[in-house]
């Protein structure tokens, strides 16, 4: 059974043992309470719970989900856990901004509520409060109650200190500005509780804080987890190819070299030549006469406009448009589901597990059609399902790592690594 965010592994990415500090988190909110056993290692962070374990690779950007009994695993992208943050702080900003304009009289949580909730700020930093209450640090922000931890504590080193507020980062919450004030105390104290709106307020206890030397861990005992049907079989395969098996299933998947631009050929053509664009990154290349049959082409036009509607109003018809297409391309019928997946996303937000559900298709004919994997992601994410989402892109990218159409998640990356380094 695969493993979701809250079931993965604990293995060291390094042959050699490392320094680390180990503890146990007990971490209760509301009715529920978890039990964690957290390393805190040089390179890594892991964490053992009932479900499963988990591992956070700060060295490849990489996190590992493994079922341990069945000795298979999943790999994700870090990435997808800021990433995300990032864009639904973004939404709540603008939700925010929009009831303040339209001067709703409803309760909306405030900026520090949310950053305290997603742990990456909004903005600018504001002043930060700290009071000695009762024995606690407490910490303010604009009046709002945030955090408090107990004086009590275990000394650790500044790298573990740093390391366990990654692990709240990650596993549980905290205000950005409170976790750096953590990161720095070289402390990790025996209780902290940070104060979530809506009576979610996470208590957690630390105890049985000791050095150690974890033993190395590796994939090498384990195989990668492959799924039977659906949208992860389909990153499972990606992920689990060598590079030499990988060059193989590119070339079962050639680029399509028809020269037949006669009117009854010429959608299976065109698409043809569109897939190779998508598949390699390579520019269209047409003659001057191909060129002339393709402006000429009654049924190309009513592609060309399909895939591109010029107002607004004509979404809905092109999605029926590009259905209806299907039957004169028998060859590369799944090219126009590619078109008609984004469209209807276009039409409808709503429409996003349908259109994901196309690209999947279109997938299954061409698993090394990078561009589909770009789409898919993009449909993932707004479903709130980052952890596909970078699966789709990785995939993607692994396939044609040149490929331009991922050049915004590269540079979105590169954005998450420079603002916001303590996840990394």
């Amino acid at each position: 059974m695969r493993l979701i965010l809250s079931a993965l592994l604990a293995l060291a990415v390094s042959p050699l043992a490392q320094a680390a500090t180990t503890l146990h988190v007990s971490s209760a909110m509301q009715d529920r309470t978890r039990q964690m056993d957290v390393t805190l290692a040089d390179t890594y962070l892991a964490i053992d719970t009932e479900q499963g374990r988990m591992l956070y690779d700060f060295q490849s950007r990489r996190r590992y989900a493994v079922n341990t009994p069945a000795k298979q695993y999943v790999e994700y992208s870090l990435f997808d856990t800021v990433g995300f943050r990032v864009v639904e702080m973004s939404n709540r900003d603008q939700l925010r901004s929009a009831l303040d304009a339209a001067k709703v009289n409803t309760p909306v949580m405030g900026k520090a509520d949310h950053e305290n909730q997603l742990s990456v700020l909004s903005g600018a930093p504001e002043a930060m409060e700290e009071k000695e209450e009762g024995g606690q640090r407490v910490f303010y922000i604009d009046g709002v109650k945030l955090a408090a931890w107990s004086a009590s504590g275990a000394k650790v080193p500044a790298t573990d200190a740093a390391q366990f507020a990654r692990f709240l980062r990650y596993a549980q919450a905290g205000h950005p500005q409170v976790l750096d004030n953590l990161a720095k105390g070289g402390m990790i104290p025996d209780h902290l509780t940070f104060f979530v709106s809506g009576g979610r307020d996470m208590n957690l206890t630390m105890t049985q804080v000791r050095s150690a030397q974890p033993p190395a861990y590796d994939l090498k005992s384990y195989q990668r987890e492959i799924s039977k049907s659906g949208v992860d079989a389909l990153f499972d395969r990606i992920a689990a190819l060598t590079q030499q098996q990988l060059a193989a299933l590119r070339a079962e998947h050639p680029c399509d070299t028809s020269t037949d631009f006669s009117e009854p050929a010429i959608l299976d053509t065109m698409l043809g030549q569109m897939e190779c664009a998508l598949s390699t990154g390579a520019p269209l290349s047409l003659t001057d006469e191909q060129k002339q049959a393709v402006a000429a082409s009654p049924t190309l036009a009513l592609m060309f406009a399909a895939i591109n509607p010029a107002k607004a109003n004509e979404m809905e018809g092109s999605v029926k448009t590009l259905a209806a297409l299907r039957p004169k391309a028998p060859r590369k019928a799944y090219m126009l589901k590619l078109f008609e997946a984004n469209n209807r996303v276009r039409l409808d937000r709503k429409q996003g597990k349908e259109s994901a559900a196309l690209l999947v298709e279109v997938l299954q004919a061409n698993p090394v059609l990078a561009g589909a994997y770009k789409d898919l992601g993009d449909m993932l994410l707004m479903q709130y399902d980052s952890a596909r989402a970078w699966r789709s892109w990785d995939a993607g990218r692994r396939v044609a790592p040149a490929l331009p159409n991922f050049d915004p998640v590269n540079k979105f990356e590169a954005s998450l690594l420079a603002q916001h380094p303590e996840f990394f």
